[in-house]
């Protein structure tokens, strides 16, 4: 029985390749010099930005925003041709860091979810290209929302620690948050501060240092002068004058405030000339 078996398998395995050719005779039909027809690329939804999106696969869930990082498997190819220019699998990034109609389409995404986006070359790489991806060139891309995270919440200044009820004869305002005991810096000093700069209305922190060593001699004027006001072990709050400049006259541009904790005052390091 096992003999009759193996033969029969042998058998199997030399028609197969004839049954095979026998049943689709389309390759012996195809002209010689005829080109493959490029694979159909198409999206069926349209933004109004002119990004198209086909969802292949719904997911579940919150959707990413413009900050969030997330981690995708995707490949891109060239809607002209369909050939592929890039791909990677669990990859992570910042949706606000790729292309336009990338970014839009992410935003649409729940994870678990695949979905088809056509980009046109106006969100995509324009008439510049990029490596491989020609100028004015329309893209394709295939992408699976793995997952994605949100930024940590940026620190909030307290209310009663953001404006400023004191003035200096040039114009400096700042506020007292908690007095110090320890030395006042001098020009030939550097003085080793934490210090958070922050919107004035809002709060919210936008950069933030820890132990950052500012040499006085090598600092700008406006910090120069807030730094001597202070004591080692203090707090202040310094409301910056802004810029007499176009951008600054703009209501929707913040007025940023400095929170500055004065740690330690050193002598300064020598400098080489």
């Amino acid at each position: 029985m096992t003999h009759i078996s193996i033969k029969r398998a042998t058998i199997a395995l030399i028609l197969t390749p004839g049954l095979v050719l026998g049943a689709a005779p389309v390759a012996a039909a195809t002209p010689d010099g005829a080109k493959a027809k490029p694979p159909v690329l198409t999206c069926n939804i349209t933004t109004p930005e002119g990004l198209s999106y086909s969802v292949i696969k719904a997911g579940k869930g919150e959707k990413p925003g413009a900050d969030a990082k997330v981690k995708v498997n995707y490949k891109g190819m060239l809607t002209s041709d369909g050939s592929m220019f890039d791909s990677g699998e669990s990859t992570e990034f910042k949706v606000g860091a790729v292309i336009p109609g990338f970014a839009q389409g992410l935003q649409l995404m729940q994870p678990g979810s695949s979905f088809r986006f056509c980009i046109p070359s106006k969100l995509g790489y324009g008439a510049n290209g990029s490596g491989p991806i020609p100028a004015n060139a329309d893209l394709v891309f295939e992408v699976d929302l793995l997952s994605f995270t949100l930024p940590q919440p940026k620190p909030v200044i307290p209310v009663a620690e953001r404006t400023c009820d004191k003035t200096t004869e040039s114009g400096l305002r700042y506020f007292v948050i908690q007095s110090g005991t320890g030395k006042t810096p001098t020009t030939s000093d550097m003085a080793l501060v934490d210090f958070a700069t922050f919107d004035a209305k809002t709060g919210v922190t936008q950069d933030q240092r820890e132990w950052e060593k500012i040499t006085l001699a090598q600092a700008t004027p406006v910090f120069v002068e807030a730094l001597k006001l202070m004591k080692g072990g203090s707090s202040y709050t310094f409301c910056i004058p802004q810029p007499k400049t176009e951008v600054a006259k703009d209501v929707s541009t913040p007025e940023i405030n400095i929170k500055l904790n004065l740690i330690d005052v050193r002598p300064a390091p020598e400098l080489d000339f």
